[in-house]
């Protein structure tokens, strides 16, 4: 078992016990990766390296999308769909603009959101559903159990 395989395995099982806002944290953690290996894969001129990290990322972000409750999540979930759309935007204009720094920024944005997240997973664990239990996290915060969404996103990358 190499380390990406051992890496693999390890998120699988953490993710099997996590609760909506741990997956969501794990989320940002796999997009934090794509954006920091698609900027090197950009400064290396490597297309297809870069071109499989934002692919990747993409569907990140679809996924975290699909996991919306936008029926109760009220004006965070409007402003986290919102934040959504901002980072693919941004990752379209560093894809287009060959920009590792856009990248970076992006890194950087979504890094506070996942701290944010972090706070959020630290309350009292009784607030917080696990995967397919029980009731919701706070109507502000509102996520739903991921789901294989139909991918909205179609992004093909050339040199």
């Amino acid at each position: 078992m190499n380390n990406h395989t051992a890496s693999l395995e390890y998120r699988r099982a953490a993710t099997q016990q996590a609760s909506v806002v741990g997956l969501v944290m794990a989320l940002h953690d796999t997009l934090i990766g794509n954006l920091r290996r698609a900027a090197e894969a950009m400064e290396k001129n490597d297309i297809q390296g870069r071109c499989a990290e934002l692919v990747h990322g993409f569907k990140v972000l679809t996924q975290l999308d699909a996991m919306l409750d936008m029926k109760n999540g009220g004006e965070a979930a409007v402003k986290i769909r919102r934040f959504y759309s901002h980072v693919r935007g941004q990752m379209l204009t560093a894809q287009f603009k060959l920009s590792a720094e856009i990248l970076r920024d992006q890194i950087r944005i979504v890094m506070e959101v996942r701290q944010a997240w972090e706070q959020v997973d630290g309350a009292p664990r009784e607030s917080q559903p696990r995967v397919g239990q029980g009731p919701s996290a706070p109507a502000q915060m509102r996520m739903q159990a991921p789901h294989e969404p139909e991918l909205r996103t179609a992004f093909s990358c050339t040199g």
